[in-house]
Formats: structure tokens, C-alpha cells, sequence
């Protein structure tokens, strides 16, 4: 439900705030007063293009800013899905810039429009007569079955069931043409992928192969500077090992002398330990020289065939060919085994259609039983608003197809007088007779399901007397289930509202301005009248008004 409504500097509008209560609201005005300025200042914190025109002062900002309370909704899930972060009070903010920029905020958060639309759908309801033109649209009329049914939740049972079906339906097809280009290309493929295997691969096999390469190239070379650091090592008397071993003896001499000493001697025996084991690894690797030109010959050949591969395949490492590999493999198992990789896709394919064919069958059966409930229900609604010999039918075709909406085909069928022929609803209904159905059915679907917040903009045009009044105490009953905004010129509406806001122009020397101001007491009294009898408020007038009221 709307708490409260901002708007400043739109249209004729510079600044008014509205606080609205939980059930009906009503909003009065004479024409040209600026009701529709509300409602469009509205639509744009909703989400509705911005016009720069409609800015009161081009040189400051225009902020439209709407309090909702969407606890009784039920929505956090449609929170989570746009990236936002729920909260029980949530507010939208419009705001358009001098400089013509529009930016939008849920909860103080930048938004784009499609966030700001999508959530703000599910908050608000707006009807005008324009509006009642969804009345023929498919998908409101399953919604007013299925909510009337209460199968809503069935339909959500199928509508996961069907796109899980073709969700495996599109992996299946997504399969079955990879296959069909892998066995198009398949020798060539497998003469690929032969190249690649025959190499061996894993990761590091490059780095290993290079530097095995690169010892061999320098075997003479290698095998010197081992043999000079041996005879550096190992030389009578001279060499390393003789010199460190003699420091060693003499500085474990002075181990009890202190303990600094001790740690100097600690610490020459340690490189006397680490020389002497440089010394073997010197002797064994000097030992396992290799000179073998067979060898390396075969070792530059893996290696120019590595290169080579790596260039055909368009990667720069051995990580890149392992994945070509990976890649190429699967393509061949695709051809070489197509029947057994899809068959258990198809299973499942075949599993997931027969459930949202059930569930289906399940949410066309229940349609069927109600469909004739519902009918009555709305002719019944209607007979109370005048229209005692309207009938409604739905037509029930079976579809060949799963859709989202089940595999009914329903046509809602009219005939608003005795003897007249049944045919589509907008064809045969006229604006007023549309308002009063959309009035009706509201009315039922409030009873089946919870509502966003309802807003009525001058549905009750061309109804007077007692349908005014009918009128009035549906929309009083609907504002028990959810919250209503009636914007009406009928005296008998106004006076039914929980909460009554008049809009209101005022003009001076320069200007000319909207207001809005909430009526009670002897306020209202007045305004009633006025609506009754002009702005000559006669005894008889102010009488009736009051009569209205209570």
C-alpha cells in the first residue's frame, strides 16, 4: 500500500505532500484542478518515461517520492531477482535534473527504469477507462480464472514443471547439433586430436623438455665447469674441503672459551656439512654427463612439433593445447557415441514433459469446473451496478501446445442484453459498461488473492444515482481486502472514503498552482455539497451531503 506521495517542482505542482490510509481513499477535485497531475507524477516515480516539460522551474530539480509498505505482499524473492535489498517501508525516488538527466532510487539505491517498472508493477494497479482495455488481454483473464480457482499456485507448479522441460529440451537440441557438426568433421577432428595425444601431455612437459635440451646442447661445457669446481673442491692440501676442515679443527678449540665461540665453531661445521654434500652432488652429476646426439636430436623434434601445434591452434603454452585436447575429445565422443550421450537427455526431456502435461491437464480441469461459477459471480456484480442481463462465457479450445499459461485456449464471451449474441468483450462492451465489469471483477479477485494497491482514476464516469451508490459500496467492500484511491466527481464515492484529499488550483498576479489538502468535519461537508449542487452550497445541498456522509 502507498503511505505517503512527494512531489515537488512538477507541472503545476511546487510542493504537496499525501498520506494515504490502508482502505479507501478518495480524491476529489474540479476539473483541470491537477487529479491527473497526481496520478502522472506517480506514474513517474513508477518508472514512466520523463518529460523536461513537465518540470515547474527548468532551472531546479523535480523529485517525485512515494512511501510504500509491501509486507503483506509477499514480494522479497521479486527483490531478490532485480538486486535489491528488501525492506518492509520502501521507497521509490524520481528525480529529473535541470539539466534534463533523469535518475531513479529504490530505498536509496540507483536504479534503472526496468528495476523501478518491474517492482513498481507489483505495487500499484492503475485503472483508468483507457486502462480497463487489459480486460481483453489473455493473460488478465487467466489470472481472474486461476485466482478465482484458487489455482494460482498449481499454475506456478506447471509453469516450473514446463520450463524445466524446456530448459532439457534446449540442452537436447543444443546437443543433437553439436553432434551433427561433430560427425560432419569427425575424421578430420580425430586426426587432430590424434597429434595432440601422441605428444603425451601435461602440464610442465615444455619446461622439462627445454631444459633437457638445453643440457645436452651444453653437455662439453657442463661436464668442464663440474670437473674445474671438483678440482676447486677436492685439490691436496689446497682445496676447499682440506682449508674449511682445517678451520673447523681450529675453531673447536675455542668452544670452551665461551659461547659466542662455540656458535662460530657451530657454524663453520655446518658449512663444512653443506660443502661436503655440494661436493657428492658435483661428483654425481659430473658422472651422469650425457652426450647423446640421438638424444637430442629427438628432443628438439618433440619440441618443433610442440611449437608447431601450439602455432596451428592459435595458444601460447602447453595449458592451451591440453585444453584443445579436452575440447577435441568431447567433439569425438559426440560422434562416436551421439545415441548413448543423448539418450539420457531425451529421458529426462520425456519425464519433464509428461509432468507439465499432468499438472496441465490438472489446471485445465479445474478452470472448466469454475469457469461457470465465475461467470455468475460477475453477472451477479453487475446486476447490481444496472446491468441485469449481461452474461459472460468462457470459451474453451484445447491447445496442441504447452504454453505459459496451461493448454487452454479461453475466449471471454459477452452479451449485455437479453437476446443479444455472445462475442468478445471488446467488441460488444462499451467504456462505461468496460469500467463496471474491471470495477466488479476487482471486486472478486480481492476475495481470491492480495491486491498492490488499487488506483481508480474516474472509473465511474457516465453512473449516477443509485449505480453511484452501488458503485460506491463496491469499492468500499474492495478497500476492505486491499487498498483503493478512487479519484472520482461523484458525490456518492467521495463520501464513502476512509480518507478524503481534494487537489485544488490557485492563482495569483504571475502564477497558477496546484494543492492538495486532506478534508474532515466541516471541510468535507462543504466540498460534498459542492459536488452535489455547484459552488452555491444551498441548505438542501449541504442536507444531503451530510445524509451522504453518515
Amino acid at each position: 500500500m502507498i503511505r505517503s506521495i512527494s512531489i515537488k517542482n512538477f507541472a503545476l505542482i511546487d510542493d504537496i505532500q499525501l498520506s494515504f490510509g490502508n482502505q479507501f481513499n478518495v480524491i476529489t477535485g474540479e476539473t483541470g484542478s491537477g487529479k491527473s497531475i497526481v496520478l502522472e507524477a506517480l506514474s513517474l516515480a513508477l518508472g514512466s518515461r520523463a518529460d523536461l516539460s513537465a518540470v515547474r522551474d527548468a532551472q531546479s530539480k523535480c523529485v517525485v517520492e512515494v512511501l510504500f509498505e509491501v509486507s503483506s505482499l509477499n514480494i522479497e524473492k521479486s527483490f531478490e531477482e532485480l538486486d535489491l535489498d528488501y525492506e518492509p517501508e520502501t521507497f521509490f525516488r524520481r528525480e529529473i535534473l535541470p539539466s534534463g538527466k533523469s535518475r531513479a532510487f529504490i530505498n536509496d539505491t540507483p536504479v534503472n527504469l526496468d528495476q523501478m517498472r518491474n517492482l513498481g508493477y507489483l505495487l500499484v494497479d492503475i485503472h483508468t477507462q483507457r486502462q480497463t482495455a487489459s480486460l481483453t488481454e489473455s493473460n488478465f483473464l487467466y489470472d481472474l480464472l486461476d485466482a478465482y480457482s484458487n489455482s494460482m499456485s498449481l499454475r506456478d507448479n506447471y509453469q516450473e514443471a514446463l520450463q524445466d522441460f524446456r530448459s532439457i529440451q534446449k540442452k537436447l537440441t543444443t546437443l543433437e547439433q553439436a553432434q551433427q557438426q561433430a560427425q560432419a568433421s569427425h575424421e578430420y577432428n580425430k586426426y587432430q586430436l590424434d597429434e595432440l595425444q601422441q605428444l603425451s601431455l601435461y602440464s610442465g612437459i615444455q619446461e622439462e623438455l627445454e631444459q633437457s635440451r638445453n643440457q645436452l646442447q651444453h653437455a662439453t661445457d657442463i661436464e668442464q665447469i663440474l670437473s674445474q669446481a671438483q678440482h676447486i673442491i677436492n685439490q691436496e692440501n689446497l682445496g676447499l674441503s682440506d682449508q674449511l676442515n682445517l678451520l673447523k679443527n681450529s675453531l673447536s678449540k675455542l668452544e670452551n672459551f665461551g659461547k659466542q665461540y662455540a656458535e662460530l665453531s657451530s657454524r663453520i661445521q655446518n658449512i663444512w656439512y653443506e660443502l661436503d654434500d655440494i661436493a657428492s652432488h658435483v661428483e654425481d652429476y659430473h658422472q651422469n654427463i650425457s652426450h647423446d646426439p640421438n638424444r637430442l636430436d629427438q628432443l628438439s623434434q618433440k619440441l618443433s612439433t610442440l611449437y608447431a601445434l601450439q602455432n596451428k591452434h592459435k595458444v601460447t603454452d602447453v595449458e592451451g593445447l591440453l585444453e584443445k585436447q579436452s575440447e577435441l575429445e568431447q567433439i569425438c565422443a559426440l560422434a562416436e557415441d551421439s545415441e548413448s550421450v543423448t539418450a539420457v537427455l531425451r529421458n529426462q526431456m520425456n519425464e519433464a514433459q509428461k509432468k507439465a502435461d499432468e499438472l496441465a491437464s490438472q489446471l485445465s480441469k479445474i478452470r472448466t469446473q469454475k469457469a461457470p461459477e465465475l461467470s455468475a459471480a460477475i453477472a451477479q456484480g453487475l446486476g447490481v451496478l444496472g446491468m441485469e442481463h449481461a452474461q459472460f462465457v468462457f470459451n474453451f479450445q484445447n491447445n496442441t501446445s504447452l504454453t505459459l499459461l496451461g493448454k487452454d485456449k479461453i475466449d471471454f464471451l459477452f452479451s449485455a442484453n437479453k437476446g443479444m449474441a455472445f462475442g468478445p468483450l471488446h467488441k460488444i462492451a462499451s467504456g462505461g459498461e468496460l469500467s463496471r465489469i474491471m470495477l466488479v471483477i476487482k471486486s472478486i479477485m480481492a476475495n481470491h488473492k492480495t491486491l498492490p494497491c488499487l488506483i481508480m482514476d474516474e472509473i465511474d464516469t457516465g453512473v449516477s444515482g443509485e449505480m453511484a451508490k452501488a458503485m460506491a459500496n463496491l469499492m468500499k467492500q474492495i478497500s476492505k481486502k486491499t487498498q483503493l484511491i478512487g479519484i472520482t466527481h461523484l458525490p456518492q464515492i467521495a463520501a464513502t472514503g476512509d480518507i478524503h484529499i481534494k487537489v485544488f488550483k490557485s492563482t495569483d498576479n504571475s502564477t497558477t498552482k496546484t494543492y492538495a489538502k486532506a478534508l474532515t468535519g466541516e471541510d468535507r461537508i462543504l466540498e460534498i455539497a459542492q459536488m452535489l449542487d455547484g459552488n452555491q452550497v444551498t441548505k438542501v445541498a449541504r442536507l444531503h451531503a451530510e445524509e451522504l456522509l453518515n
